[in-house]
């Protein structure tokens, strides 16, 4: 049977044509059960929904036919004057497009592709008035490179249509969030309810979607906007319909493999899936150079190395040199000739993975000394989605809705932890900053691991100004912890301090707090008999801490919260889920959520803790 170029495989083959083999293949996929991939699609569903409530006139083509009947019945609704098809499926020269709303009105054809993405308005308007280009185009006169999939996608679909109606006019449109927009609609998100259909002997389930709201109100109160993109759509026709050629003339008469050199950008293959799959893309690839450990992929900002975008490491690659030690060092410099600090914290890792030992940088030990007691080390969970929780807010807008502080009085004092949650279906950022103000004051040094707290806190103090909140202690107390153009602040970034002053071989590349953790908890036997509570091992190895988290069962299942991700849905399912008032579960859910949030704050003061001890101010 005849393979079909989708615009879903055309999308995966844009970023590796090898990959569109393993898509057709079905090769197992680090996206499988990716929780973060199924939260955005879940999100992009609801905004579909919305877009397809706002014409009522639309009739459903539907996924429950054969492609090729599905198309037949698209081109019979398309001989009406006047139509309007949700998923219209469009088949010509072995392309296949389903079309999100296609609007015909006589001889012209509105394609418009409804996407999750977040766009402003407002910020669109005020570019093109100060004579800048709108928010898809580079001042080069190019596509922004955020905007060039979403646009290759609509350009995709606009080839496809254009082959079978030759002699319309197609007018292609982005139905998107519009972070300008707003919704006086309370609990928007609370009337979808978003099923899995599985079809018989298909591993593939569709997402069925109901909305239980006021269809009328959500007409006339909606945070869409409808964005015309002929003009970029134009520019990038040329080059979609050429890869599209190219990618079709593999799948048949037979399925090909189109062989494209080995890069750097492989680190990321989604289809690199780990040591005990037989059917691994990135090994097939690769071959014996996927197993050379420490590998270079491991490189701390490997696609630096000669300068950004230079091809220094390409080249290294193709000359099969892909072991960490067999990169030259003299090669570690900036674009410049200079050696810059990404590159120092190349060599270090180079350095101290071949010697196995920790590296401490000789400023560090002072560095440690003058933070000021008491220690605060704070975590936050939040949720940022396209579809408004609450009455007020925008697309995409922070909700704030857990934190978690581990604090140290003293170098010799008792660790004491507070925590606050929102349980309850209110919009929850000040009473969240509140309560952190309440338990962080204002004397000592606050600790959090990258920026994302610092930046939580600066939207609470923004949203204060525009929801109109009237706390002026709390308004002062924002602007004195947020670091600003106003002032440093008094948060203190763990990550930042990590990067330029300590590495351990285990962390490899990475600065995440997890792999920081992680490593010390192997090799720190101390960090272990303190906390005995988080140890599980495996033949003799010790596990992450989040391993050891209990799951809870709910529903039947055992569930666990051990990353971010999780913890949305989790509070999702607390707050907004089918037993948000059966107090029961309600309680399991967050009993998760907090036992999570515990452990990032707690493995920040781990990770201090080990620091003190290298520099042997520990008690």
């Amino acid at each position: 049977m005849a393979l079909y170029l989708s615009k879903s495989d055309f999308k995966v083959a844009q970023t590796c044509p090898t990959k569109l083999y393993y898509k057709k293949q079905r090769y197992p996929s680090v996206y499988d059960d990716d929780e973060y991939l199924m939260l955005l699609a879940e999100g992009g569903y609801m905004v579909e929904k919305i877009a397809k409530l706002l014409y009522p006139e639309g009739k459903e083509i539907g996924f429950d036919k054969s492609h090729e009947i599905a198309a037949q019945e698209t081109m019979e609704a398309l001989k009406a004057k006047d139509a309007t098809l949700f998923e219209a499926t469009l088949i010509s020269k072995g392309k296949l497009a389903r079309v999100d709303i296609l609007k015909k009105q006589g001889n012209e054809l509105h394609l418009i592709e409804v996407k999750a993405k977040s766009y402003d308005s407002a910020e669109n308007q005020e570019a093109i008035a100060g004579g800048k280009p709108n928010l898809f185009w580079t001042k080069s006169k190019g596509i922004v490179s955020g905007w060039q999939e979403y646009l290759e996608d609509v350009a995709f679909q606009v080839l496809v249509l254009r082959e079978l109606f030759p002699k319309a006019v197609v007018k292609p449109f982005l139905m998107i969030p519009d972070k300008s927009k707003t919704t006086q609609i309370d609990q928007l998100h609370s009337f979808f309810s978003l099923k899995r259909i599985t079809q018989p002997g298909s591993k593939f389930t569709r997402i069925s979607v109901d909305f239980a709201g006021d269809v009328a109100a959500l007409r006339r109160d909606h945070f869409l906007s409808l964005v015309p993109v002929g003009a970029e759509v134009e520019l990038l026709l040329p080059e979609v319909g050429k890869a599209a050629n190219d990618y079709g003339a593999s799948l048949n008469p037979k399925l090909s493999k189109i062989q494209v050199p080995i890069t750097v950008a492989c680190r990321d293959c989604e289809y690199r899936v780990g040591e005990d799959d037989s059917r691994d893309g990135f090994k097939e690839c690769w071959g014996k150079l996927a197993d050379v450990k420490p590998h270079m992929l491991d490189l701390y900002h490997i696609s630096s190395v000669g300068g950004r975008g230079g091809p220094v490491a390409n080249d290294l690659i193709q000359q099969g040199k892909v072991g960490l030690f067999d990169i030259p060092k003299d090669l570690l410099i900036t674009s410049k000739g200079e050696v810059g600090s990404r590159n120092e914290r190349q060599l270090i890792q180079i350095d101290y993975t071949k010697m196995n030992v920790e590296w401490m940088s000789k400023e560090f030990p002072p560095i440690l000394k003058s933070f000021k007691y008491p220690l605060h080390f704070i975590d936050f969970e939040t949720t940022a989605i396209a579809v408004p929780y609450h009455a007020g807010m925008r697309p995409y807008e922070q909700v704030a809705f857990q934190w978690s502080c581990h604090r140290l009085d003293s170098p010799n004092g008792k660790l004491t932890h507070s925590e606050w949650i929102n349980a309850e279906d209110a919009f929850p950022n000040f009473e969240f900053a509140g309560s952190l103000m309440d338990c962080i004051g204002t004397s000592g040094t606050v600790f959090m691991w990258a920026t994302h707290e610092n930046t939580i806190l600066s939207t609470i103090l923004r949203q204060m100004g525009s929801r109109e909140y009237k706390n002026p202690a709390l308004g002062r107390w924002l602007q004195g912890i947020v670091r600003s153009s106003a002032g440093p602040g008094r948060l203190v970034d763990m990550n930042r301090l990590t990067e330029k002053h300590y590495f351990h071989p285990l962390m490899k590349g990475r600065t995440s707090i997890k792999k920081v953790c992680d490593a010390l908890w192997q090799t720190n036997p101390r960090l272990r008999q303190a906390f005995p509570e988080y140890l599980r091992q495996t033949k003799g190895q010790a596990l992450s801490p989040y391993a050891s988290l209990p799951p809870l069962e709910i529903n039947g299942d055992q569930v666990s919260v051990a990353e971010g991700t999780g913890a949305i849905r989790a509070y999702e399912a607390m707050v907004y889920g089918l037993e948000q008032d059966d107090l029961k579960t309600k309680e399991k859910w967050k009993k998760l959520l907090l036992q999570y949030c515990k452990l990032d704050s707690l493995s920040m003061f781990w990770v201090w803790q080990h620091w003190n001890q290298r520099t042997g101010d520990d008690d």
